[in-house]
């Protein structure tokens, strides 16, 4: 039990309240993201293909080579990370396409968009062998932009002219 604020926490609160941030499957991912565990990002990205989520569950089916400790590492970390047990189980079908593969058909979408686009289409006639090698959207263009002022606004507030280098 935790007391806190005149009222005493029973340990299924505990988890309860641990688990409420956790409302979707993408904040999960977000918080292996803010974790920096890279290989175990990459590989939720790239195998796991979720077929039920809730706070504190994860079923999904594995897609192509998954390492086979998948689901162990997955649970074990997210327990570890919130403090509260997660169930991370796997099952044979029903699983929805994999992050890595809805960011393809994504890609792939504003990728036919943009050539159906009359200008896009006179310039790839007016440049034999051009191809368009990425799409983004404006959203996509802020996200970067905001992302390069935060890393710029960082750098700046370590600067000291009078250092000496």
């Amino acid at each position: 039990m935790i007391a806190g604020g005149g009222q005493t926490l029973q340990p299924e609160e505990q988890t309860d309240t641990a688990l409420a941030r956790f409302t979707a499957f993408e904040q999960v991912v977000d918080m292996i993201k803010s974790r920096r565990d890279m290989t175990l990002l990459f590989d939720v990205e790239n195998y796991v293909r979720l077929v039920k989520y809730s706070p504190g569950r994860i079923e999904f089916q594995q897609a192509g080579d998954a390492p086979k400790d998948l689901a162990t590492r997955l649970a074990k970390r997210l327990q570890a990370w919130t403090g509260a047990r997660w169930g991370v189980t796997v099952v044979s079908d029903g699983g929805k396409a994999t992050i890595t593969e809805e960011r393809a058909a994504h890609r792939d979408d504003l990728q036919g968009q943009a050539m159906q686009h009359t200008m896009v289409q006179a310039v790839l006639l007016a440049f034999p062998g051009a191809e368009i090698r990425d799409v983004k959207t404006f959203a996509d263009l802020n996200a970067e932009t905001d992302a390069s002022l935060q890393y710029l606004e960082e750098e700046a507030d370590d600067w000291d002219p009078f250092e000496d280098d």
